[in-house]
C-alpha cells in the first residue's frame, strides 16, 4: 500500500511540482498578502492617524476653552450625521458626553496613545436607542486633566469583516494551490514514472543479454523521445559489435577446438604404443594439458552464450528442491572421502524460473569450490529456502579460508585466482560461470561471511520471485 506512494514521492518530478506548488503558494501569499496590506492594514493605519489628529484638536481646544468647550465640540459631532466617531468625553463626577454604551476605557484598559479594540452596541438613528447589532471598533483616548479624558473611536466593521475574507482567502488560495500541486504532481510523476520504468525494464533486459530490446518511442518530440533514440542508436551498434565479436569468438572456437582434440587423440594412442614408461607418462601428461585446454574452452564459449542470453527463453517455473535434493546425494559422498562434514536444509514449495542444467551446474560449481578449498574436518551446508524479502535463497557456505571482502566482487571475473589459490588445480572460470548463470536468471549471487564459523564463506544465488 505504502510503496506506490514512497515511489511517487522518491519521483523528481513529483519533488519539482510539489516546489512548482510551493513557490506558487509563496507567491500567492506576496500577493494577497499585499492586497491586505492595502486594503486593510493601510485603512486602518489612516483611522489610527485621523483618531490621534482629532485627540489632538481636543486637546488644543481643552487648553484654550476648557472642558466646557471640549464637552460642547463633542456634542456637536455626536449630533452631527456626517461625523462617523464615537465619542466618550468625561469630566469629573459630570455625567459622561457619548453616542457608545458602556465605556471602552475601563472595559479595555489601555495607556494614552494606544489603540483600543472594543464591541460596541449600534445606535437606531431614528430612535438614538440600541438596535441589538454589534460592531467592532477601535479608538484612543487622551488625558487632558486629571479627572477629565476624551475618547475618540471608530467603527472598524467593515474594514475587519473585509480583512477576514483577505485572510480567508489567502488561507484557501494556498490549501487549493497545494492540493492542485500534490494532485497534479502525483499525476505527472505517475506518467513519467510509467516511461521511465520502461527504460529500467529495457537497462534490465539488456543487462540480461536481451540485446534485441529497444526503447520506447512515443513521436512526441520530447526528452525522452530524443534520450529513446540516441539510446536506440547505441544498443545497434553494441549488438552490432557483440555479433561481431560472437562470430569472431565461435569461428575462433570451431578452428581450435578440433585441432585440439586431434591433438589430444594422437597424443593418447601414440602413449598406448610407446614401451618407454617415462615417454608414455608425458604423453598422457600432454593429452591431460590438451584435454585441460579443451575444458578451459568450452568454459569461457559457455560464460559467452550465457552473457549473450541465448538461453533464457529455455527458462521455465521449476521447485528447485529435487534438484538441490540431488545435487546434495551426489555431494555428500565426495565430502566425506577428503574428510569434511556434509549438512543440507532444503525446503520445499519456492518456484523459481531457471534452466536446470544451468542451475545445476552453478550450484556444482560452489560446492566443487567449497570441498577445494575447506581444508579437512571443516564443515560445508548446502541450504535451499525462502529469505524475509519473499525471494529464493540458495546458499552454500563453509569453514574454509574464505575470501577477503575487497576481493569478493573481483574473483567473479574470468580467469582471477587469489595468491592462496594458485598451488590449486583450476582456471578462476567456476565463479564466473556461476555469476554469468546468476545474471541470466537475473538472480543475484553475493558472496559474504560464512554462517556456520568465524572463518569461511558463504555463497548466495538470490532468485526473484515468481508467481505459482
Amino acid at each position: 500500500m505504502l510503496e506506490p506512494l514512497l515511489r511517487i514521492y522518491r519521483s523528481t518530478v513529483f519533488r519539482l511540482s510539489i516546489i512548482a506548488a510551493a513557490l506558487f503558494v509563496a507567491s500567492s501569499f506576496v500577493v494577497l498578502g499585499y492586497i491586505y496590506y492595502a486594503t486593510v492594514t493601510t485603512r486602518v493605519n489612516a483611522i489610527d492617524a485621523e483618531l490621534e489628529t482629532e485627540l489632538s484638536e481636543f486637546e488644543d481646544i481643552f487648553k484654550s476653552g476648557g472642558a466646557n468647550a471640549v464637552n460642547q465640540i463633542a456634542i456637536t459631532r455626536i449630533l452631527s450625521p456626517s461625523s462617523p466617531n464615537l465619542y466618550l468625553f468625561q469630566n469629573g463626577v459630570n455625567p459622561a458626553t457619548s453616542n457608545l454604551e458602556g465605556d471602552p476605557i475601563t472595559d479595555t484598559p489601555r495607556g494614552p496613545n494606544e489603540t483600543i479594540q472594543f464591541i460596541f452596541e449600534v445606535r437606531n438613528s431614528k430612535t438614538g436607542l440600541g438596535s441589538g447589532v454589534y460592531h467592532r471598533a477601535r479608538g484612543r483616548y487622551q488625558v487632558l486633566a486629571p479627572t477629565t479624558v476624551i475618547f475618540v473611536g471608530r467603527d472598524v466593521e467593515l474594514i475587519v469583516t473585509a480583512a477576514e475574507r483577505v485572510q480567508r482567502a489567502l488561507l484557501i488560495a494556498m490549501l487549493i494551490a497545494g492540493t492542485l500541486g500534490i494532485i497534479s504532481g502525483a499525476y505527472v510523476s505517475s506518467r513519467f514514472a510509467r516511461r521511465i520504468e520502461k527504460f529500467n525494464k529495457l537497462a534490465t533486459d539488456i543487462q540480461g543479454g536481451d540485446f534485441k530490446r529497444r526503447a520506447p518511442v512515443t513521436n512526441s518530440g520530447d526528452e525522452l523521445d530524443d534520450l529513446a533514440r540516441h539510446l536506440n542508436g547505441m544498443l545497434d551498434h553494441i549488438d552490432r559489435l557483440m555479433s561481431a565479436m560472437r562470430y569472431a569468438g565461435d569461428s575462433i572456437a570451431h578452428d581450435l577446438r578440433s585441432p585440439l582434440t586431434r591433438l589430444r587423440t594422437s597424443l593418447e594412442a601414440t602413449a598406448t604404443q610407446v614401451k618407454d614408461p617415462q615417454a608414455r607418462d608425458a604423453l598422457f601428461d600432454a593429452a591431460d594439458n590438451a584435454n585441460e585446454l579443451l575444458g578451459t574452452f568450452e568454459s569461457v564459449l559457455r560464460i559467452a552464450r550465457l552473457e549473450a542470453g541465448d538461453r533464457r527463453e529455455l527458462l521455465v517455473n521449476v521447485d528447485p528442491k529435487q534438484l538441490i535434493d540431488d545435487l546434495a546425494e551426489l555431494y555428500e559422498p565426495s565430502c566425506e572421502e577428503v574428510g569434511l562434514s556434509f549438512q543440507s536444509n532444503i525446503e520445499g514449495g519456492h518456484m523459481i524460473a531457471a534452466d536446470r542444467g544451468l542451475l545445476s551446474q552453478a550450484v556444482s560449481n560452489l560446492l566443487e569450490n567449497a570441498i577445494k578449498y575447506t581444508p579437512e574436518g571443516g564443515q560445508i551446508h548446502l541450504n535451499l529456502r525462502k529469505a524475509k524479502s519473499g525471494r529464493v535463497e540458495i546458499s552454500v557456505s563453509d569453514d574454509g579460508p574464505g575470501i577477503p571482502a575487497e576481493q569478493r566482487q573481483r574473483v567473479k571475473e574470468r580467469f582471477v585466482r587469489l595468491e592462496q589459490s594458485r598451488s590449486l588445480p583450476g582456471t578462476g572460470l567456476g565463479l564466473s560461470l556461476v555469476q554469468a548463470v546468476a545474471d541470466l536468471h537475473r538472480a543475484n549471487f553475493e558472496l559474504s561471511e560464512s554462517d556456520i564459523a568465524d572463518s569461511g564463506l558463504k555463497a548466495k544465488l538470490i532468485f526473484p520471485r515468481v508467481k505459482k
